[in-house]
């Protein structure tokens, strides 16, 4: 039987008939302030808290200060489990003294592997992966080392997400148009304008070896985090909006 990665958002596993496939990458992207960062940081913060499940976080624009703070407005403790070497959270960021240095994807999977030794993670976060695409030009050549990078995050056995960004008012996927052709799985999240609102919702686009629900469905962002909400459907007229 398929082996399944329990994602600890409320309602996901329902989309994806009992969780992610164990070993998969899955790329969550969504505009600005759709809660990916939220989505990847409850996925790693609930597999060590309640599935004994250590994860790390690599952050590659947000502070780890900045990360931890956001993780506690939720009630999450992640610096307790940081300090039972349940989580570990990464901080490779490009700007350095007021520089901006070039980040080699091989030199993040090197550092993801020397915690991986240490802690035996099966979850893995890159926020966002879109921080390589800013380091070349050519999409061939990004495309081309994201499937690099992808296929040494896989000999670790580790479930992963990349987080990328959707540009406003675009209709593709990511940023820059690769991302989601590396990815095992696609989640796409919606922060659209219908009539005078702003209303949230989730769409499983792909998700290799497993069926999944079709359609866009609603999710919140409450007190204690991201839930969705399977069983309520959501005009496809939101991915539009």
């Amino acid at each position: 039987m398929l082996s399944r990665v329990r994602t600890g958002i409320e309602g996901v596993d329902e989309l994806v008939n009992g969780g992610f496939p164990r070993g998969q990458t899955i790329l969550v992207t969504g505009v600005a302030g759709t809660g990916k960062s939220t989505f990847a940081m409850q996925y790693i913060y609930r597999g060590a808290k309640v599935y004994d499940e250590p994860g790390i976080y690599v952050s590659l624009e947000e502070s780890i200060p900045s990360i931890r703070r956001n993780s506690a407005a939720y009630g999450w403790d992640v610096e307790a489990l940081e300090k039972d070497q349940r989580i570990s959270l990464v901080e490779v960021s490009p700007a350095v003294g007021g520089q901006i240095r070039r980040i080699e994807p091989a030199d993040v999977f090197s550092i993801v592997q020397d915690h991986w030794r240490r802690m035996n993670a099966k979850r893995i976060v890159i926020d966002p992966i879109t921080v390589f695409g800013m380091q070349t030009d050519s999409a061939m050549q990004l495309r081309q080392d994201l499937i690099r990078f992808s296929s040494l995050l896989k000999q670790l056995e580790a479930t992963a997400l990349f987080v990328t960004e959707i540009p406003e008012d675009s209709q593709a996927l990511s940023r820059y148009g690769v991302e989601e052709f590396i990815a095992d799985g696609v989640v796409v999240l919606y922060y659209s304008r219908v009539g005078g609102l702003r209303v949230r919702g989730i769409e499983i686009r792909k998700m290799r070896g497993t069926s999944h629900k079709e359609g866009i469905f609603p999710i919140k962002i409450g007190d204690t985090g991201l839930s969705a909400y399977p069983s309520a459907k959501l005009p496809k007229t939101l991915a539009t909006a």
